[in-house]
């Protein structure tokens, strides 16, 4: 950190490229909450950009419409911040014009900056040179991230939408609830109790499922997470095994669950670092992804008689002001020097 006063986040000028007129997964709704964040906070342009894929360029060509760069409206931004879903999305770069000339300093935040993703950081290397810092959502990545860049990398923890996500809902009528990936077994057994003994059991039916309108997706995703006595939440290494190097990934629905003052039912990641987000030692009961219904069964019991309400309403409060998207922004004004 440095020593001098904080920066007054308002006064900071900032270029943000959004594809926020062409995303269509549900996934992508955090991307729009950390822009939204910023945005609030300080002086930004969000200037459209292209979606980049080798097949959105191909199509372009094929059908007339080539990938435009936009022009900024303004030429002395303080930086240029893009908000990253996967590491490809840095090409969004090259179709801002001028982007040396326009912003004093560019800065990259990535959500998924997974060890399998090292090997296809060199197919976009020529865009990670105007890149000045990166920040990544996976603390173990950071050392390697930077070595493959030969740029500034900061590990900085993935956080929530207080707009969305808070605990004061007493009233819960959702039993169990389980958003995303899921386990197939734990999955099947939760299915069969709830079906016996009339729970609600809200679950997820599409993978990658698109949004209609991105804000009304994720107002509607904090009200789901309000209502639910029970989350169902998995660390990435079990609904994920080619993640199996990414155990230590601490994903954004953990976040808000305990921002939501959820009872968890699952297995967190085994670190220290999860401890140090989440200080609660009751924020998670824990169920082996290999349990059996009778145990299944138990674990659930044990969730919804938890009546630890005060404790995870202090950790949501705790959450809500030190793990949302306005800190991470200024904690990134702070540590790069904007």
């Amino acid at each position: 950190m440095h020593d001098s006063p904080a920066r007054d986040v308002g006064r900071i000028r900032v270029l943000i490229p959004t594809s926020r007129h062409i995303y269509r997964l549900v996934s992508y709704g955090v991307v729009l909450d950390f822009e939204d964040a910023v945005a609030a906070a300080s002086a930004v342009d969000l200037v459209p950009v292209p979606m980049y894929s080798r097949r959105a360029q191909l199509d372009g060509l094929l059908h007339g419409r080539p990938l435009t760069a936009s022009t900024p409206p303004r030429a002395d931004y303080d930086v240029c911040f893009l908000v990253a879903m996967a590491p490809y999305w840095v090409e969004s770069l090259r179709y801002i014009r001028n982007l040396r000339r326009v912003a004093r300093k560019v800065v990259v935040y990535l959500f998924d900056a997974w060890m399998a993703d090292l090997a296809a950081l060199r197919a976009h290397r020529g865009v990670w040179a105007e890149v000045d810092e990166l920040f990544v959502s996976l603390p173990h990545v950071a050392s390697a991230y930077s070595e493959h860049l030969g740029r500034p990398v900061h590990y900085l923890p993935q956080a929530t939408d207080a707009r969305w996500f808070h605990p004061y809902r007493r009233e819960r009528p959702l039993e169990v609830l389980s958003i995303g990936r899921r386990l197939p077994s734990v999955h099947g057994h939760l299915l069969e109790i709830a079906r016996r003994r009339d729970l609600f059991y809200f679950y997820s039916t599409h993978r990658r499922p698109s949004a209609i309108n991105f804000s009304e997706g994720q107002e509607l995703l904090g009200r789901l997470l309000q209502s639910a006595q029970v989350h169902v939440n998995w660390s990435v290494e079990y609904t994920s095994p080619e993640r199996a190097d990414d155990g230590e990934a601490v994903t954004t629905r953990w976040f808000e669950s305990a921002a939501s003052a959820g009872v968890i039912l699952g297995r967190a990641p085994a670190t220290d670092e999860f401890r140090r987000l989440f200080p609660f030692d009751g924020f998670v009961h824990d169920l082996s992804p290999t349990a059996s219904a009778p145990i299944v069964e138990d674990a659930l019991n044990g969730a919804l008689g938890d009546r630890r309400y005060d404790d995870r309403r202090a950790l949501a409060e705790h959450v809500r002001s030190a793990h949302t998207w306005e800190v991470r922004w200024r904690e990134i004004v702070e540590l790069a020097d904007i």
